[in-house]
């Protein structure tokens, strides 16, 4: 390959090499001053989005998290008032009343007895006994006891005691002539109740 000689002396030659010079210095400061900063501002700018989505992602987070609280919130005091309701603080006797005649009309059974006799307290709640006597026939005594069992609010039967009807030889005499569920025992037991402590007490 034969050397190569640019002739310095010619014009055109100088002018071509000096326009070089200036397009490469024009390059490199378009790069150094230019580009390279905006690429830097680029790589800060696409960071702090980054770091804006992450943040706005774990806002967004909350804001569901904070609406599932709000749920569970709503939830917890309709169940509270649900335990209000089950466990009042105060008994409610004539509601006890009307609930328990209700269901010895309705299931056909005979009151002797309602007697309120006493409370006593425990830990965290108050036990309310009432003394019961109903002269009753069996089926009526079942269902007596189902429609109970199925109060709003807890209750309980204890000393449960059967005996035979006195009159029972009349009531078997009147099923057979009218063709009604006779009365052949006579029960006795206790149901019991429950009411909430108030805090502090």
């Amino acid at each position: 390959m034969g050397n190569l000689n640019i002739d310095f002396k010619d014009k055109k030659n100088v002018y071509a090499i000096v326009m070089t010079l200036v397009i490469l210095l024009a390059a490199y400061a378009v790069y150094t001053y230019v580009w390279d900063p905006f690429v830097v501002e680029e790589q800060n700018l696409q960071s702090q989005l980054q770091s804006a989505q992450t943040e706005l992602n774990k806002i967004n987070s909350k804001k569901h998290r904070v609406a599932e609280l709000e749920m569970q919130l709503a939830q917890a005091e309709k169940d509270f008032q649900k335990l209000k309701e089950m466990f009042p603080e105060e008994e409610k006797v004539p509601m006890r009343l009307q609930d328990l005649y209700s269901v010895l009309r309705s299931s056909g059974v005979q009151i002797q007895k309602f007697n309120p006799e006493g409370r006593s307290e425990r830990e965290h709640y108050i036990e309310n006994r009432y003394s019961i006597a109903v002269n009753s026939g069996y089926h009526m005594l079942g269902y007596l006891f189902a429609e109970i069992a199925n109060f709003n609010y807890p209750t309980a039967i204890s000393n449960l005691k059967l005996s035979r009807y006195s009159g029972i030889a009349a009531e078997v005499q009147k099923a057979e002539t009218h063709g009604w569920t006779p009365i052949t025992m006579s029960v006795n037991f206790n149901l019991t109740t429950y009411t909430s402590k108030k805090v502090g007490k």
